[in-house]
């Protein structure tokens, strides 16, 4: 691993650990606060609504890893058409997951909180773009400050409006206001000559964008429906309380799943740059990094799996005590999540990565499946074992078509 990528990863897992600790705190202060079965309904609003985080992108992000990173003089020409794209995409998804949350049949106040929620990403999908050219360029500090400027913010955002007294839809604004005041930053004073161009709607670069992007949105809707299914289907299946209790132990693996993320994340421009030029020197590269993710996990799951209840019990309180099992059985989860963050690089920048989506979508319903089977059946444990059987699976898929990419000529 090269200074830069070093480097690289430092900043963009730092800021991550950084913004997840501010917001785990938040979390733990929010359970506190609330009842249990209200906390259930705020985890599994936020559990849902993140899901079309990665719609309202579509994949654009990893188009312009891949596209400006090759090609720098491209970053003009694609922000100034990818601005109202973004735009427009997010609006879409808004829509979209107030139509599914109806179809589960939410109403009154709880759907009332999704839209809330779900309005966030407005903002946020600009603010995320403008941190996209810049990751390309392999300079993260605008990654960086965006991702502990919206969790910071929205804490302050959200506790001010709880003050006024709004309850949960105050909290839930707030993530709306933080991204809305860190875009805003963004685009005033000096900072404003690096991200604002003329906005071009340009229908057929929307088009031919879109053609490309649609499968790297399909892997990350998945991914994201994959990683919170367990929560929302408890929250469906066992009420609101059974959500506080699951959401409260899954918190954990939000935040600690974004260290190897961060790392595929640095790796990405480098290994876009080798498949294309050097294949064996990227599966040396693949190889030994997979290993150091792999033996950076062990120590992590070790210790969630030997101390879930006694922790949660001291962070969150004696009413979750019962979620130590939940907490501990991540562990498992945890080492492979660690392990199976970098064959997506490798699959993404490959020339065919749709060939792959299928056994993605596998993945997802094996998850989901196992799911709808279990938690009926044995609880709140039900979907973490449901997580376990989608990640074996996922390992060996993952890896079979990483080197069957890898060890081609093509």
């Amino acid at each position: 691993m090269n200074k830069k990528i070093l480097k690289n990863t430092f900043f963009l897992s730092g800021s991550q650990v950084v913004a997840r600790t501010i917001g785990f705190l938040y979390f733990v202060v929010l359970a506190r606060v609330f009842s249990v079965e209200d906390f259930g309904i705020l985890a599994w609003v936020l559990g849902f609504g993140y899901n079309f985080y990665p719609l309202a992108d579509f994949g654009i992000e990893r188009v312009v890893l891949k596209d400006v990173s090759r090609e720098p003089k491209k970053r003009g020409a694609y922000l100034a058409r990818l601005i109202p794209l973004k735009i427009i995409l997010a609006i879409a998804s808004v829509l979209i997951s107030i139509l599914l949350a109806l179809v589960l049949g939410l109403r009154g106040f709880k759907l009332f909180l999704v839209f809330v929620f779900v309005l966030s990403m407005l903002p946020y999908n600009l603010v995320f773009l403008f941190a996209a050219f810049d990751n390309a360029r392999e300079k993260v500090i605008t990654f960086t400050i965006s991702t502990m400027a919206v969790s910071l913010t929205s804490v302050v955002l959200g506790l001010s409006m709880f003050k006024m007294g709004f309850g949960l839809g105050g909290i839930l604004f707030g993530y709306f206001l933080s991204s809305l005041a860190v875009l805003i930053w963004f685009l005033s004073g000096e900072r404003s000559k690096k991200f604002v161009v003329k906005w071009k709607i340009d229908w057929q670069f929307n088009k031919k964008i879109l053609s490309r992007s649609w499968v790297f949105a399909s892997f990350l809707v998945l991914a994201v429906f994959y990683l919170r299914t367990p929560l929302i289907l408890t929250g469906i299946i066992l009420g609101d309380h059974a959500a506080g209790i699951f959401g409260a132990a899954s918190k954990f693996i939000e935040a600690g799943i974004l260290i190897p993320q961060s790392l595929a994340l640095a790796l990405f421009p480098s290994f876009s740059k080798m498949i294309l030029k050097n294949k064996s020197r990227l599966k040396k590269e693949y190889l030994k990094n997979l290993s150091l993710l792999f033996l950076f996990s062990l120590p992590i799951g070790i210790v969630m799996f030997l101390l879930g209840k006694p922790f949660m019990g001291l962070v969150y309180g004696q009413n979750y005590l019962v979620s130590g099992e939940v907490f501990s059985l991540f562990g498992l989860v945890m080492v492979l999540f660690f392990v199976n963050s970098l064959p997506g690089n490798i699959i993404q920048t490959s020339k065919k990565p749709k060939v792959f989506l299928p056994w993605s979508a596998a993945n997802f319903l094996v998850a989901l499946i196992s799911g709808l089977v279990l938690i009926p059946r044995v609880g709140l444990v039900g979907g973490v074992f449901a997580l376990l059987i989608g990640e074996v699976f996922g390992l060996i898929i993952n890896n079979l078509f990483v080197f069957k990419i890898l060890n081609s000529g093509k």
